[in-house]
C-alpha cells in the first residue's frame, strides 16, 4: 500500500482469513508519527513463531506481544511482529478491547523503530508519555 512520499504499510496476517488488522486503521494510528519515505511491514503470528523469533534476538524462551526489527533507519523499513494469542490474552486479562490492545502495541513497536526505548526508567518515561499521547489523539485510553 503506498501513498504519497513513498510511504508504505503492509499486514501479513498468518492466521486468520479475516484479517484482525486494517490497512486504514494502521495508517490512521500511526499517522502522527509515521516518517515519510518509511516502509514497514506488520506480520500477526502466532505463538511458536514469536517464541523462535523472541529467543533468537532476544534470548527469551517465550513468546511476546510485539517485537520490532529496524532493517533501515533512512529511509526507515522496518518490520513489527504482533502475537495474535498473546495479544489476546492480555486484552482479555487487562479488560481491554482487543483493537486497542493491538493500536498501543503497533504504536509501541513503531516507536522502538524510531529509536524509542524502555530499558531504562527514563527513557521509559519518555516513551509511555508517546504512547499514551498517540493514543489518545485517536481516541483511546492510556492503557498503563
Amino acid at each position: 500500500m503506498m501513498h504519497k512520499d513513498n510511504t508504505s504499510i503492509y499486514i501479513q496476517d498468518t492466521l486468520h482469513k479475516k484479517k484482525i488488522l486494517k490497512l486504514k486503521d494502521c495508517k490512521i494510528w500511526l499517522n502522527s508519527i509515521f516518517l515519510k519515505n518509511s516502509s514497514i511491514t506488520i506480520r500477526i503470528v502466532g505463538e511458536k513463531e514469536s517464541q523462535s523469533l523472541n529467543y533468537t534476538y532476544r534470548g527469551q524462551k517465550k513468546p511476546t506481544n510485539v517485537l520490532s526489527f529496524l532493517i533501515s533507519e533512512n529511509p526507515l523499513i522496518g518490520d513489527i511482529i504482533l502475537c495474535h494469542p498473546v495479544i489476546k490474552n492480555e486484552a482479555r486479562n487487562q479488560n481491554k478491547k482487543i483493537l486497542s490492545h493491538y493500536a498501543h502495541l503497533l504504536i509501541h513497536g513503531y516507536l522502538h523503530l524510531l529509536g524509542y526505548s524502555h530499558d531504562k526508567e527514563l527513557d521509559g518515561d519518555i516513551m509511555e508519555k508517546k504512547e499514551i499521547q498517540v493514543l489518545k489523539r485517536n481516541g483511546f485510553q492510556n492503557p498503563y
